[in-house]
C-alpha cells in the first residue's frame, strides 16, 4: 500500500510530536510522495514532521515492513517509539547527512489489530542540488510503501539481480564496441569516424558504470555527483553521436550541428546547478526537439545521396530492442509478479521492467546500425580495392609483354645517351678549365694593374734621385778643377750621392721585389709550400687589390687599414695560392664598399680592415695557426647569398663583371691545399666580414 494520502505536515521540532494522544488538526495536508519541486513548501533545511495515521484491522499471518526513498534524512517513530533512523539529523543544519534507503524494507512492529500514528523527524541536506537528470534519479521526499515483509525481501532481490544483471551486461556490450572501434582507428587512422565512435561509446559506457554507482548509492550528495558526471558525459556522447551521423552522411557541419552543441553544453551545466522539474523537462524538450531536426536533416541527406543503409539498420536495431524490452518485462513479471515500488496493479508492476530495459537497449540501437553499417562499407570497398588488385593484375601482365620490346628500345636509347653524356662531358671540363682559367687572367690582371701604380712610386724615387746624383756629381766635378778646393762642401756633396745611391738601391730593390712577385703570381702554383712571412704577404696584397681598384676606376675612393701581429711566425704555405686568396677577399670587400659608397654616398666612410692574428699560444696549439680576417662596412649580404656565396659559379656581380669562381677557387684552397677553414659572418646593409 503506497502511504500517500492522509499525511500532515508541520514546521519545527518537537518529540512531543510523535505521540499518539498529540492533536495534529492544525498542521496543514501534505503527499510527501511527490518530487521536492512540487513541494515547496519542505525545500529548505528546517527541520519539519510528518504525521499519518492507520489502521490495523485484521491481524496478519507476516510482519509488517515498510520500503522508503527519500531524498533527505528522518527518524522514523511509532507510537511515540523511535523505530529506525536513515541518515544523520542534528539541530544544525550544516551536519545533516540525507540518506536514500532505496525501498530497502524496514521491519515495524505493528503484529496486533488497532490504530497506529507514524511520525516522521525529517530534514533535506543543505547544499545538494536535486536535480532530475535525465529520469537517472527521483527526488521525492518521503516516499513510504506499507508492504507485507516477507515476499517483499524475494522480489526486491529478484528485481536488483535484474537491474544489475541488465547494467552489467549494457556495459560489457558498449565497452567491447568501443574497444573494437578504438582498434579499427588505430589500424586506419585516416579514419576518425572510428574515433568518433570509439569516444561516444567509451562515453556511454561511463554513463552506465556512473548511473549503476548513482543508483545505487545510499548517500544522496554522492549520489548526485555521480549521476551529475553521468550527465556530463552523456552531452559528450550525444554530440559524438551527431558527428558520426554528418560524417556518414558525408555532410559538413552546419548550424543545427553547433546548436547542438551549445544545447547540450548549456543544459548539462543548468541541469548541474540548478533544480525544478519543469525547468529540466522544457530543456529536454527543446533538446529533444532539436536533435529530432539534426536526424531528419541528415536522413534526407542520406536519401539525397543514397546512403540508406545505416538508417534502415538503426530502426530494424531499434524495434528487436523493443521486442526484446517487452519480452524482459514480460518474463520478470510473470516470474516475480511484484514491483519493486510494491504495486500489485499490473500497469505498475510491469512498467519498470520494461521502461528500463527498453532504454537500456535503445540507448545503442543506432550506434550499433551505425556500425554494422560501417563494417557493411568497410566490406565493400575491400570487395572494390580486391577488383582493382585484379585489374591492375591484368594490365601488369599486359606490361611485361610489352617489356622486352621496350627493353631493346632503351638499350638503344642508352647508348646514344651514354655518348651524348661524354661529348657533354667533355665540353662541360673544357668549360670550366676554360672559366677558371679566365678567373685566373682576372685575377692577374686586377694584379698587373696595382703593380703598375706601385711600382710606379719607386721609379719615381730611382728617377729622382738619379738626376740629383747627376746635378751632385756637376758640382763636385766644378769644386774639383777649382784651385781652392773647399773640402768641407765635397764631403757635403759626397755625403748627399751616398744617400742619394742608397736610396736609388732601396727603391729599385723594392721594384724589383713588386716585379718578382707579380712573376710568382703569374705563373702557375708549384704547389709546394714553403716558410712565408704571413704579414708581408697580406700588406703586399692590400696594397696592390686597391691600388688594382683605383686603375680601373679614377673615382674610387675607400679607406683601408692592415693590424698586423708581430708576433707571427713565419709559416708554411703556397704563397701563390694564399695570395690569390687574400687578393679576392680584399678585392670583393673594396667592391662591396664601392657598390655602399655609390648608393648612399651621404653615409660614413668606406672602409675596410685586414687584421692578421697568432692563435696557437693562446689555444695550447702545437700547430701553426694563423687568422686572417678581411672586414669591410659595405653592403652587405643576406642569409640567402651566405648559404651560396662558396658555390661555383654563384655571383652576386652583375652580368659580365664575374665569373662566380673567386671565393668557390680561394675555399678550395683554404680548406683542401692548407686543411684550415674560412667562414663568413654578414649583415644586409651593415657589412661583412
Amino acid at each position: 500500500i503506497l502511504l500517500n494520502i492522509g499525511w500532515k505536515w508541520h514546521a519545527g521540532d518537537n518529540l512531543v510530536w510523535s505521540k499518539t494522544g498529540f492533536d495534529d488538526s492544525a498542521w496543514k495536508s501534505i503527499d510527501p510522495t511527490k518530487e521536492i519541486s512540487e513541494l515547496p513548501q519542505m525545500f529548505n533545511s528546517q527541520i519539519k514532521w510528518l504525521r499519518l495515521k492507520f489502521d490495523v484491522k485484521n491481524k496478519l499471518p507476516n510482519p509488517l515492513g515498510i520500503a522508503v526513498n527519500q531524498a533527505g534524512a528522518s527518524e522514523i517513530y511509532l507510537n511515540g517509539q523511535l523505530i529506525h533512523q536513515f541518515g544523520h539529523l542534528d539541530t544544525d543544519s550544516t551536519k545533516v547527512k540525507a540518506y536514500d534507503p532505496l525501498q530497502d524494507p524496514i521491519y515495524i512492529p505493528a503484529d496486533t489489530v488497532g490504530q497506529y500514528t507514524l511520525a516522521i523527524r525529517y530534514a533535506l541536506q543543505p547544499k545538494i542540488h536535486y536535480t532530475n537528470i535525465f529520469a537517472l534519479t527521483k527526488n521525492r521526499l518521503f516516499h513510504a510503501t506499507l508492504l507485507d515483509l516477507v515476499p517483499t525481501y524475494k522480489a526486491k532481490s529478484n528485481f536488483k539481480s535484474y537491474y544489475l544483471g541488465l547494467d552489467i551486461f549494457i556495459v560489457g556490450v558498449v565497452f567491447m564496441l568501443f574497444v573494437l572501434h578504438l582498434a579499427f582507428y588505430i589500424y586506419q587512422k585516416n579514419n576518425k569516424t572510428h574515433l568518433v565512435l570509439a569516444i561516444y561509446f567509451l562515453g556511454t559506457t561511463i554513463i552506465r558504470i556512473f548511473k549503476i554507482i548513482g543508483q545505487n548509492q545510499h548517500s544522496v550528495e554522492d549520489r548526485f555527483l555521480s549521476l551529475n558526471i553521468a550527465n556530463w558525459t552523456l552531452g559528450i556522447a550525444i554530440v559524438c553521436l551527431a558527428n558520426v551521423f554528418y560524417r556518414v552522411a558525408k555532410a559538413r557541419l552546419d548550424i543545427y550541428f553547433y546548436v547542438l552543441v551549445v544545447f547540450q553544453f548549456m543544459y548539462s551545466l543548468m541541469s548541474s546547478i540548478s533544480y525544478g522539474s519543469m525547468l529540466q523537462t522544457r530543456l529536454l524538450l527543446i533538446g529533444n526537439i532539436i536533435s529530432f531536426l539534426v536526424l531528419v536533416r541528415l536522413v534526407r541527406m542520406g536519401f539525397r545521396k543514397k546512403i540508406k543503409g545505416f538508417f534502415i539498420l538503426g530502426v530494424a536495431i531499434f524495434f528487436a530492442i523493443l521486442g526484446l524490452s517487452l519480452l524482459s518485462g514480460a518474463f520478470l513479471f510473470l516470474n516475480h509478479g511484484i514491483s519493486p515500488v510494491g504495486y500489485n496493479d499490473l500497469k505498475y508492476a510491469f512498467s519498470p521492467y520494461f521502461i528500463d530495459g527498453f532504454f537500456a537497449f535503445s540507448s545503442v540501437a543506432i550506434p550499433i546500425g551505425l556500425s554494422i553499417f560501417m563494417g557493411i562499407q568497410g566490406s565493400e570497398t575491400n570487395k572494390e580495392l580486391s577488383r582493382q588488385l585484379i585489374e591492375n593484375e591484368v594490365l601488369k601482365n599486359k606490361a611485361i609483354e610489352h617489356e622486352h620490346e621496350k627493353q631493346q628500345i632503351l638499350a638503344n636509347q642508352n647508348e646514344m645517351l651514354e655518348k651524348q653524356v661524354k661529348e657533354r662531358t667533355a665540353e662541360l671540363v673544357a668549360s670550366q678549365n676554360q672559366l677558371i682559367q679566365s678567373e685566373k687572367l682576372a685575377s692577374l690582371g686586377e694584379l698587373t694593374a696595382g703593380i703598375a701604380h706601385e711600382i710606379q712610386n719607386p721609379l719615381n724615387f730611382v728617377n729622382n734621385f738619379s738626376e740629383l746624383s747627376v746635378d751632385l756629381v756637376k758640382d763636385l766635378k766644378e769644386e774639383i778643377e777649382k784651385q781652392e778646393i773647399d773640402k768641407e762642401y765635397i764631403d757635403e756633396l759626397f755625403t748627399d750621392l751616398s744617400q742619394n745611391q742608397e736610396k736609388i738601391n732601396h727603391h729599385g730593390k723594392r721594384a724589383s721585389s713588386i716585379v718578382k712577385g707579380m712573376l710568382e703570381h703569374s705563373r702557375a702554383s708549384t704547389g709546394v709550400k714553403e716558410l712565408t712571412d704571413f704579414n708581408a704577404l697580406a700588406d703586399e696584397y692590400l696594397r696592390l687589390s686597391y691600388h688594382g681598384m683605383r686603375a680601373k676606376n679614377k673615382e674610387f675612393q675607400a679607406d683601408f687599414e692592415l693590424n698586423i701581429d708581430e708576433n707571427l711566425p713565419k709559416i708554411n704555405i703556397i704563397p701563390q695560392d694564399i695570395g690569390r686568396v687574400i687578393l679576392n677577399l680584399v678585392n670583393n670587400a673594396f667592391q662591396a664598399v664601392s657598390s655602399a659608397a655609390s648608393t648612399s654616398p651621404s653615409l660614413q666612410t668606406q672602409k675596410i680592415t685586414v687584421t692578421t692574428r697568432w692563435l696557437s699560444e693562446a689555444a695550447g696549439d702545437a700547430a701553426e695557426t694563423i687568422e686572417l680576417r678581411v672586414q669591410d662596412n659595405g653592403t652587405g649580404m643576406s642569409e640567402a647569398t651566405i648559404a651560396k656565396i662558396f658555390q661555383p659559379f654563384f655571383t652576386t656581380k652583375p652580368t659580365g663583371q664575374g665569373t662566380g669562381l673567386g671565393l668557390s677557387l680561394a675555399y678550395d684552397i683554404i680548406t683542401k691545399g692548407h686543411g684550415g677553414t674560412i667562414e663568413v659572418n654578414s649583415k644586409e646593409g651593415e657589412g661583412t666580414e
